[in-house]
């Protein structure tokens, strides 16, 4: 029989190996174009965001139908996914510590879950500053999901390897949210306006952001699929 202690496990796993595979095919089918330069032919790893893959125009003018829906597609089954937080409190009911600060958690990683579904519905050429407010609370929100699943590993009974994996992935997601989201831009700002955004986002800053953006993204979805073996031992535990 199914156990619902299963369903965070396959789901979260399900939904790493989608976005990863569904956005390598949204990058080969990207027709070009970056912020600050528009006539590039291809995705750029240095120059493009991932959220350039979910634009419906891009810089260059050309429509982006096809990388754009399965773009916009991978943020929605983040969100979905996140639902099975729900059921993850289940695995940490041995101790009433572990168990209430992961519903804490689970609670915040729907949220958080839910603005990445947020960002889909507001692709940056159309809805630029909703774009950004989504992103910025969808990273906040899960800086603070992950930092009560620390403590909820840290009182539970999976090994201290998970606790560690947690942490070493809030420290990181903490980073990259203080660094990139901090100063959201004016709500006058307009990325495509080039006096804007050379004045707002130089151009060797917005090549950091591009590439710590890909890593952190790496370190996500490693770290997430780790989570799932943790999962895994817990629910062994209370079997």
């Amino acid at each position: 029989m199914f156990s619902q202690s299963l369903i965070p496990i396959y789901s979260l796993r399900f939904m790493a190996c989608y976005f990863m595979v569904v956005n390598a095919i949204a990058i080969y089918l990207y027709p070009g174009g970056s912020l600050y330069n528009y006539d590039l032919t291809s995705y750029s790893f240095t120059e493009n965001f991932f959220s350039d893959l979910g634009v419906y125009r891009t810089t260059g003018g050309e429509i982006n139908f096809l990388s754009c829906i399965l773009f916009n597609s991978s943020l929605a089954m983040i969100g979905f996914a996140s639902l099975s937080y729900a059921f993850v409190p289940k695995l940490f009911i041995e101790n009433k510590k572990a168990y209430n600060f992961s519903k804490i958690a689970a609670f915040i990683c729907i949220i958080s879950g839910f603005c990445y579904i947020g960002v889909g519905l507001t692709p940056a050429d159309l809805y630029f500053k909703q774009h950004v407010w989504f992103v910025i609370f969808a990273f906040h929100l899960q800086t603070a999901g992950i930092l009560f699943m620390v403590v909820a590993f840290l009182y539970s009974r999976v090994s201290n390897y998970y606790t560690a994996v947690a942490f070493i992935y809030f420290v990181c997601v903490l980073t990259y949210s203080i660094f990139e989201t901090s100063s959201p831009p004016s709500p006058d700002f307009n990325p495509r306006n080039q006096d804007m955004l050379r004045e707002f986002v130089p151009y060797d800053r917005m090549v950091i952001s591009v590439v710590s953006q890909k890593i952190i993204t790496i370190i996500a979805f490693i770290s997430t699929i780790l989570f799932t073996f943790g999962f895994k031992s817990l629910a062994d535990k209370n079997n």
